[in-house]
């Protein structure tokens, strides 16, 4: 009579412990009709249920869970954050971030349920809100360490940017500072240089200058001949130019001339003693040259037309020179006037260089050289009255004298 109980007692408990053990849990019962869990005032929890499998579960649990706090979050971070410094002041909205950064960090899977009747998993989360609050509180504090600590750095980047820019800023003005001081005491080094007027020829290349003058007249005569070489007659009008040449050749015992070729050119100057230091001046216009055999063949006349450009530029710290070009179809012309002792005789006396490459035949020298290199020496007693002394054509000393009126 003894084993009966016991053998009754053997049955039944484990059947009680089994029926225990597959009984849904109170939390599954209540999620399926919809109702809240008994504890939520206490707690705040997520369920998570799915089909498939408990991992499915899971993060269903983890995602019900954000929004159950979502609310919290948003009560408790929205507020502004300002130091006495001013270096942090950060605005704080609904920031669902920091609690799924709470809930991956601190907070796990409380339970799992799986109903093999209805092949359904379940997976809850529950946690004390004095602890959740204590959990958020922590990361809160961190993440405003961490925004701290980058504003710092933003902040010193910037700093240094600044001091950066402003050190650029400060050698711009010492270089602009030095730039002119430089320029003014070249200036005053060069104020004599500077004030002449540059001129408008080298030997016979007419640079970007307009004649001093309203009127000219210029005639040159080698030393070794009693006969002219060339005449010319300038008009000059604000910034244009009207000029006619003559070239002659030496008749026979060298005493008598002959034409030889003519020229005549109107010039326009299109800039007129630009800059400071190096002025420069550039014109252009057009020219009509011809070769005459002799005054009695005219028909042996041959005439062309051709444009031309010319300038000239003021280069005082090349020992006081003005450099000077020409260009048209017959001859490309480069020369360099040089102002040697610009405080004793101001511009009164000039030195002279002037080379010429020379590609048409008929404006070749007698000895059909295609290069020239002239030079000499000009006086300047007046605006008015000039007189020179050059080597020309690789074969004369010539003098020449130039009046304006």
């Amino acid at each position: 009579m003894r084993l009966l109980p016991a053998s009754i007692l053997f049955i039944v408990v484990p059947a009680l412990l089994t029926a225990q053990l597959f009984e849904k849990p109170g939390w599954v019962r209540l999620h399926q009709q919809g109702l809240l869990l008994s504890d939520s005032v206490e707690c705040y929890f997520g369920i998570g249920s799915s089909p498939n499998s408990q991992e499915e579960a899971d993060a269903g649990a983890r995602h019900d869970f954000a929004m159950n706090v979502e609310m919290k979050v948003e009560n408790v971070i929205v507020h502004n954050v300002q130091e006495l410094d001013n270096s942090v002041k950060e605005e704080y909205s609904a920031n669902v971030r920091i609690s799924s950064e709470v809930v991956l960090r601190g907070i796990g899977i409380s339970a799992r349920y799986e109903d093999v009747e209805h092949r359904k998993f379940y997976s809850l989360i529950r946690i004390q809100k004095s602890t959740f609050d204590t959990l958020l509180a922590t990361e809160m504090q961190r993440d405003l360490e961490r925004k701290k600590t980058g504003n710092r750095a933003e902040e010193e980047m910037r700093a240094e940017e600044l001091r950066s820019r402003q050190v650029q800023l400060d050698l711009k003005k010492k270089e602009e500072a030095t730039r002119v001081e430089e320029l003014d005491l070249e200036r005053k080094e060069f104020a004599e240089f500077l004030g002449f007027q540059a001129p408008d020829q080298v030997i016979d290349l007419r640079n970007g200058e307009v004649a001093r003058n309203s009127y000219t007249i210029g005639l040159k005569a080698p030393l070794s001949a009693v006969a002219l070489q060339s005449a010319y007659f300038l008009v000059a009008f604000w910034h244009f130019e009207l000029s006619a040449h003559a070239y002659f050749e030496p008749g026979r015992l060298l005493k008598s001339s002959i034409l030889h070729r003519e020229q005549v050119a109107f010039k326009i100057q299109m800039l007129q003693g630009a800059g400071e230091m190096n002025k420069t001046s550039l014109a252009i216009g057009i020219v009509g040259y011809s070769n005459v055999s002799s005054l009695r063949a005219l028909d042996t006349v041959q005439g062309q037309v051709s444009l031309f450009a010319a300038g000239d530029i003021a280069l005082p710290k090349a020992f006081y020179t003005y450099a000077s070009a020409y260009l048209d179809e017959r001859k490309f012309s480069f020369g360099l006037s040089n102002i040697p002792f610009p405080e004793l005789f101001k511009d009164a006396v000039s030195l002279l260089v002037q080379l010429d490459y020379v590609w048409d035949n008929n404006w070749r020298n007698r000895f059909q050289d295609p290069l020239l290199i002239q030079c000499g020496i000009r006086f300047r007693t007046s605006d008015e009255f000039t007189t020179s002394l050059t080597y020309e054509n690789h074969e004369f000393t010539v003098f020449s004298i130039e009046v304006g009126f």
